[in-house]
């Protein structure tokens, strides 16, 4: 299993990176958050056919050290990291961004919404390699609550933190290819909601990305470059598999 990258923990699912290790991970991570005060955890998945699996290992691995967890669903990095600033808790989230399907990962957020720095990593790998986790008894596990509204929050921010008189002003039409994943969810309705027309390619939720590779690429936009000719679009966006882009 390789620890922390660049953009956290990431893997091929049940070769570089097990059920088994996922639950390590959060359970060293739970450890060090819950030295550092925390109570409480969110987690979330992009739609990758193994998300569900893995976010019953984290959300296990962080109960047994004394987490509550909530349980979000889908929900893109972004809103993930939203939820984790507006409701003061650190969150994970199951994904491999743009990684093939085989792929899938553990990023860590902070309570205030940004990814965790390098020293708080460090001290998760430190934990983690020397077996330092902290279990508690089982009279003091943490509870598991499913919480529902998280990606019409998100959307809800960002329609806010917009002129939304002005982009309807501008009459504008956008090509949107969420490449299947977690922002096939919630960018269409943001785009509606602001006043824009939307037309959709590769909008359906499928965690085998039959539609392209997930990474939002030149090689890889060839069906959106075609789409917006078609649809007349002032805008083409796309999207990786957590629609951290």
């Amino acid at each position: 299993m390789r620890v922390f990258g660049s953009s956290g923990v990431r893997g091929v699912v049940n070769n570089d990176l097990t059920p088994g290790d996922a639950t390590d991970v959060a359970q060293a991570a739970g450890s060090v958050l819950c030295a550092d005060g925390a109570q409480r955890a969110a987690i979330a998945r992009d739609t990758r056919a193994t998300g569900e699996m893995l976010v019953d290992a984290v959300a296990s691995g962080l109960a047994s050290v004394g987490l509550d967890v909530d349980r979000l669903g889908v929900v893109s990095t972004p809103g993930l990291q939203a939820y984790a600033e507006r409701e003061g808790v650190p969150g994970a989230i199951v994904t491999a961004s743009h990684n093939p399907p085989e792929y899938n990962g553990i990023k860590l957020v902070g309570a205030n919404g940004i990814e965790l720095p390098r020293e708080r990593l460090e001290a998760i790998e430190v934990c983690l390699l020397d077996e330092a986790v902290e279990r508690v008894p089982w009279n003091e596990t943490g509870d598991s609550r499913h919480v529902d509204g998280a990606r019409r929050a998100y959307v809800d921010e960002l329609v806010d933190a917009v002129d939304r008189e002005a982009i309807a002003d501008a009459d504008l039409t956008v090509a949107l290819d969420p490449g299947h994943g977690a922002g096939s969810l919630t960018s269409p309705d943001f785009f509606r909601r602001i006043g824009c027309r939307v037309a959709t390619i590769h909008a359906q939720p499928d965690g085998h990305f039959p539609g392209r590779d997930p990474e939002p690429v030149d090689d890889n936009l060839s069906d959106l470059k075609r789409f917006v000719r078609a649809t007349d679009a002032d805008l083409g966006v796309a999207h990786d598999g957590d629609a951290r882009t």
